[in-house]
């Protein structure tokens, strides 16, 4: 049962400071550490440090815990998870936030404001929504666009920074003094909430777990699972606290090797595609500290290729897709199997895979789009394309896709597209061959042009649109349209379209360029995406040259508009 007090005191964590939360939820007045709430009295109820508390008006019911009986059995352990990401915006943050807005409201602010790099923009702005409270989220500007978009449904008020989280949390605490604003995050009273995650798992039946692996980004989430086990002791619920293992990648573990120097570090920079762990200055580092050595735990890193190969197997194996940090568990369980033969371990699943679908689309080989045609739909199976997408994922796929079997139509139309790239003095690395078969299997082999670019030429101006002249084969003679554009591409396209226009007239909604490497002869590959009224296409281009796979994506997406449309 979860009981509101006031009977608390706010205390810096290495020199015990007393402070008062009418003047600071965040770091010590005295010497800028980190806080921890002491409550005057064990009790054996969950303990809140609110005046008053509302039952969750979003979470309606505890987040499961789930026997892994497969892996289980593979590893020779006994594997369990308990999956944070059942929470209303999908991950563990919901647990803090669901505090942290309280105590806004009971402090009066006008209104909260956060740093994020997504998770924790998404669940306060449920919260904030849901009490009537305005939200500022300050997120990296490379957030994804699913967690950006939870928070923008919750009316947050999104404010990009470019730079680091570091970067964005820095303006976002200056922000915060500007006015009456609830400075919300890996704080004190966020830590409160997050620790009702280790009273939810006793009361489920799982006390007696050996191990808890839990990702590591700021160490508030450890450090609050700590907290939770310290004081359910303290109150005679439990009587030992199980070994809390922290994990994080091996490219973000500030963490890891503090613990290991027995000292905070801080990193310029932090890059790994597990983002919500991302952290450069871990500012629940010596709690984290404090778990590790009072619950004889330990810490290990993993590689991306590690998370990876976790990531994929949680979900073909248990059916639990998470995101990349919610695979860190399993993957240093994997690393370390020795270790925890025969054990009791419980895997933190701290958020859904739905929040970085990017990570899947990056590391899969796509599914070519085929034509409402039985024999090629039968061609494309047969050709090896989709067994070698499931023996590519997060591994280096190098050649494998040499061994792809096409008819002799793609094979064809193939080796033209390198030959015209070889004419402009290209070698194709294993990468590029491989997004140009992809490629090919889009194609429609018996296509018919109506239009060709026999020749075009720039004029770039310092001040001012460009102009683009381009000479056309256009359904059997030769014409030359002029445009100016805002750019090369929009210059081009404007030029072929003023006489395409007249044939089959199509809006470019949309284009995407793909540079597939950082070598000047890269080649790219351009998507676009085109529209007639209510029908739309999307079609490819590849070159050494943006402005010619720009040209062959779009003479091609005419062909293609035009059949679609029996022109």
């Amino acid at each position: 049962m979860a009981t509101a007090t006031t009977g608390y005191t706010l205390k810096c964590v290495p020199n015990g400071h007393p402070n008062s939360e009418e003047e600071t939820t965040t770091y010590c007045t005295e010497c800028g550490s980190v806080l921890r709430v002491d409550y005057d009295q064990p009790s054996e109820d969950l303990q809140y440090p609110l005046k008053n508390i509302l039952p969750d008006p979003l979470k309606t019911h505890p987040t499961a815990l789930k026997r892994l009986g497969r892996l289980s059995e593979t590893y020779g352990a006994d594997l369990w998870t308990k999956l944070e990401f059942e929470h209303p915006t999908g991950c563990f943050k919901d647990r803090g936030s669901y505090i942290e807005v309280q105590k806004a409201r009971e402090l009066e602010a006008d209104a909260i404001c956060l740093a994020s790099t997504g998770n924790m923009a998404a669940s306060v702005a449920a919260y904030a929504c849901y009490f009537n409270i305005p939200c500022f989220v300050f997120v990296p500007e490379k957030t994804t666009e699913a967690k950006l978009a939870q928070a923008t449904i919750f009316d947050a008020n999104i404010i990009r920074i470019k730079g680091s989280f570091s970067t964005c949390e820095q303006l976002c605490r200056e922000f915060a003094k500007s006015g009456n604003y609830y400075l919300a995050g890996d704080f004190v009273f966020r830590e409160e909430g997050q620790k009702s995650f280790t009273y939810e798992l006793v009361d489920q039946g799982g006390s007696d777990m050996d191990y808890i692996f839990i990702p590591v980004g700021c160490g508030t989430n450890f450090s609050a699972i700590f907290k939770g086990y310290k004081e359910m002791r303290e109150g005679g619920l439990i009587d030992r606290i199980p070994k809390l293992v922290a994990i994080q990648p091996d490219q973000s573990s500030p963490v890891v090797e503090g613990i290991f120097k027995k000292e905070k570090i801080v990193k310029e920079q932090v890059q790994t595609m597990a983002s919500s762990v991302a952290v450069p200055d871990p500012v629940d580092f010596y709690k984290v500290l404090e778990g590790i050595d009072q619950s004889e735990g330990m810490a290990f890193t993993v590689s991306e290729d590690e998370i990876l190969d976790a990531l994929k197997e949680l979900a073909v194996t248990e059916g639990d897709f998470v995101e990349p940090a919610g695979a860190l568990p399993l993957a240093a369980f994997k690393k370390h199997n020795e270790q925890f033969s025969g054990k009791k371990c419980l895997f933190v699943a701290t958020g859904t895979g739905f929040k970085d679908t990017q990570v899947v689309t990056k590391h899969s080989l796509n599914s070519p789009v085929l034509s409402a045609d039985l024999k090629k739909v039968i061609s494309y199976v047969n050709s090896g394309f989709i067994g070698m997408q499931k023996k590519s994922w997060g591994k280096s796929r190098d050649t494998f896709m040499a061994n792809l079997k096409m008819d002799k139509e793609h094979e064809q139309l193939y080796n033209d597209y390198v030959s015209k790239i070889n004419k402009k003095g290209k070698t194709l690395s294993n990468n590029e061959i491989e997004v140009l078969q992809s490629l090919i299997f889009d194609e429609d082999t018996d296509l018919k042009y109506p239009v060709e670019v026999l020749d075009y030429k720039l004029i770039m101006r310092k001040h001012g649109l460009v102009q683009a002249t381009v000479k056309l084969s256009l359904e059997g003679r030769e014409v030359v349209s002029e445009s100016k554009g805002v750019g090369p591409i929009d210059a081009v396209l404007t030029a072929i379209r003023t006489e395409t226009d007249n044939v089959f007239p199509l809006v470019v909604e949309n284009h995407e360029i793909d540079i597939l490497s950082p070598d000047t002869d890269s080649l790219v590959t351009v998507t676009l995406t085109l529209r007639n009224g209510e029908q739309q296409w999307v079609s490819k281009g590849a070159s050494p040259d943006t402005l010619e796979a720009v040209i062959q994506a779009f003479t091609k997406g005419l062909a293609i508009a035009m059949k679609g449309s029996h022109v």
